[in-house]
């Protein structure tokens, strides 16, 4: 009888490789060893996923604090709510503020109330009362309230420190206004509220007033007085203490504002074209001087007073707290949304837009396209509606003026302007030949190729931003019909 063959016990491995059981053991092991580091490599992957995810999340909540900059817009856009009449001038003439549009809503009766919405459904997260019924605010050609709320400023210092809550401060007056005519204010009051559960921080008596500005910890109230003279009052925000008076030794004074700029900085705006800056302690910064248009950045930072336009020698000077004055000649382009990425170079209207160092007015570049404002500056870039062919969105490289791409949308609509939410760029379309409705467009912010595009609702023509919100109405001169987003 031979020798006997003992049978070797064999295992198949993934690579089809046949191993003998003695080798069963380290082919286990050297498995084992894989699978450690492919759940590695798998980790790994998934945590910079994450991380990377965090980071767009973060990027765009940054983003979404800049004025005029909305929150992610999606192809899923659609309305998430309809603006009834009570509510179109809290949504129009409101402030955003801790995610909030706060702003003054007036009853049927005629009460007002301070309230705030949720920017996502329309609904009240808090409401406030400011004033008691009055039916003479609500009857037909009723001269508007000059009752409003504007959000106070953190110290210059930083940013709110922890357990402060956000403040949105309201004047409340029995002046109103109208065109041709005005009721001159016979009482007015200061009510401070806090921004998150419309608590009342503060509501004390002021100087009969029709305009208030807000800086950090104070607040400035002022009206044309009897006699003709402008005043102004400075009073602590919570206290109602007195800081300062001062009052104009002009008489023509025929209409009349107060501005904040920047944390120190007030402006006394009157209607015949003249302004004069105040720093927070009363002293004058700038004397009163003639203006042909005034206007300021989107944050409220500096004031842009244009002169000489009437006599086709425009000079833009630039004011900003704590730096000298800049001279600027032509009229700026507004920027409905900064980044900040050209920070240095003013954009100045003109066929074409021109380029100049902020800080000389020296001449920078000049377009080689013809291209009109407001604009946006995102990373660099200027983006604006062609002057020469309708439905043309031009790209510009800011620091060169030379064009980064265009698209031919056909025909844009006319009330809308060009919108972001940082990762494209948002422009509303008019309605095409017979339709009822308009469109909004998405174009990549990189090269201008249509990412997607989605008709309005309801026969709406027009789309546009209020703020941080995206809205749709129709008409020639719409008004906010419904609110829309993504789900």
């Amino acid at each position: 009888m031979g020798p006997v063959r003992r049978m070797q016990q064999v295992e198949v491995v993934d690579d089809g490789h046949l191993i003998s059981a003695a080798d069963g053991p380290r082919a286990s092991g050297r498995a084992r060893r894989w699978v450690a580091v492919l759940l590695a490599v798998t980790l790994a992957l998934v945590g910079a996923q994450l991380a990377l995810a965090a980071r767009d999340r973060a990027v765009s909540a940054r983003f979404a604090q800049l004025p005029g900059a909305l929150p992610p817009v999606e192809a899923d856009v659609g309305v998430l709510w309809r603006v009834d009449d009570a509510d179109l001038a809290v949504l129009t003439e409101g402030a955003q503020v801790a995610g909030l549009v706060v702003g003054v809503r007036t009853g049927l009766d005629g009460a007002q109330d301070v309230v705030a919405l949720d920017p996502r459904t329309g609904a009240d997260r808090w409401t406030t009362p400011l004033s008691d019924a009055n039916p003479a605010r609500v009857q037909p050609g009723a001269p508007a309230s000059v009752t409003s709320c504007a959000p106070v400023p953190p110290e210059p210092s930083g940013p709110e420190q922890p357990g402060t809550e956000p403040l949105v401060a309201c004047l409340v007056s029995d002046a109103s206004l109208s065109i041709g005519s005005r009721r001159p204010p016979g009482t007015s009051r200061v009510v401070v509220v806090d921004a998150v559960d419309g608590r009342v921080v503060a509501d004390r008596t002021a100087p009969p007033a029709v305009a208030f500005a807000v800086l950090p910890g104070l607040v400035a109230v002022g009206a044309r007085a009897r006699d003709g003279h402008a005043e102004v009052t400075v009073q602590d925000l919570l206290t109602g203490e007195v800081r300062w008076h001062r009052r104009s030794p002009e008489l023509d004074v025929s209409g009349f504002d107060v501005v904040a700029v920047g944390d120190h900085l007030v402006g006394v705006v009157e209607a015949d074209s003249h302004v004069t800056l105040l720093a927070a302690d009363g002293t004058v910064t700038r004397e009163r001087q003639r203006y042909d248009r005034l206007s300021r950045d989107e944050a409220s930072t500096r004031l842009e007073i244009l002169s000489g336009n009437l006599a086709f020698r425009p000079v833009t000077t630039i004011v900003q707290p704590g730096r000298a004055d800049v001279r600027i000649r032509g009229r700026l382009v507004r920027r409905a949304v900064d980044d900040g990425s050209l920070a240095g170079i003013e954009l100045v209207e003109g066929s074409p837009m021109q380029a100049r160092d902020a800080a000389s007015g020296d001449k920078l570049w000049q377009a080689d396209r013809h291209t009109g404002g407001p604009v946006l500056v995102l990373r660099g870039l200027v983006y604006g509606t062609s002057v020469n062919m309708p439905g043309e969105i031009v790209a510009i490289d800011g620091r060169t003026g030379s064009v980064v791409w265009s698209a031919d949308l056909g025909a844009y609509d006319q009330q809308a302007r060009l919108m972001t939410d940082g990762r494209v760029l948002l422009v509303g379309l008019a309605p095409a030949q017979g339709a009822a409705e308009g469109s909004l467009v998405a174009l990549s912010l990189a090269d201008g190729q249509r990412l997607w595009q989605v008709p309005l609702p309801d026969g709406l023509s027009a789309v546009w931003t209020e703020g941080h919100v995206l809205v749709a109405g129709a008409g020639s001169e719409p008004t906010p019909a419904v609110v829309l987003g993504s789900p």
